[in-house]
């Protein structure tokens, strides 16, 4: 709706995978900031109540979930597949066993069944790079004022309007005034692991 790309199929909403989920991570920040939920009327005259009173209370060890599945992604797609003897089980229960939290079942080889770790060509660790990059940028721009229309206006004209019709990295390091994210290189994506991922309970103005 905002964007200014010229060819939407090849640059519009067609963007780099490790790109393509920050702006609605980014509208999950909104949901659980008091000033947002303040705006909406469901009752009446009476306002919606400030925060998520229906939040997932196992939000931590869905996050570690989360990278264990990414590291099991990373496994898959390296050399160590084309061994002969790889075996997608066993490198499951190992890194279960070894990182997990669960331990694994024995006689269960439930990612056969999970599609994201082959339909994604060893970039599922890209939710949490983006839930990152979107903690960094609702801190930095949005957390003491997410109805200021100048910081939105700034945020659209420079990532929205342009999808994948211009490197995400460069757009991110110009709206976060990061020079050292630009050229996405090693560097970039040690920083953005620096930035972490904050939970939506520490929120500013969230009890």
């Amino acid at each position: 709706m905002v964007g200014r790309t010229e060819y939407q199929n090849v640059s519009g909403t067609r963007c780099a995978t490790d790109f393509v989920e920050l702006p609605s991570i980014l509208m999950e920040h909104f949901l659980n900031s008091p000033a947002v939920l303040s705006l909406f009327d469901i009752k009446g005259n009476e306002p919606l109540v400030a925060g998520n009173h229906h939040e997932d209370p196992c939000h931590s060890i869905d996050t570690h979930t989360q990278i264990l599945l990414a590291a099991l992604d990373q496994i898959y797609h390296s050399p160590a597949a084309l061994s002969p003897d790889f075996n997608s089980t066993a490198a499951l229960a190992k890194l279960y066993e070894t990182r997990g939290l669960i331990p694994y079942v024995p006689g269960t080889s439930w990612q056969t069944q999970f599609g994201h770790l082959f339909g994604y060509g060893a970039t599922y660790y890209s939710y949490l790079f983006d839930r990152a990059i979107a903690s960094r940028i609702w801190r930095k721009l949005f957390a003491h004022d997410p109805l200021n229309r100048e910081t939105g206006e700034r945020y659209k004209n420079e990532i929205l309007k342009y999808g994948g019709g211009k490197d995400p990295w460069e757009m991110v390091g110009t709206l976060l005034d990061a020079p050292e994210t630009r050229h996405g290189d090693a560097e970039a994506m040690a920083e953005v692991g620096r930035w972490k991922v904050e939970d939506e309970v520490s929120m500013p103005g969230r009890h």
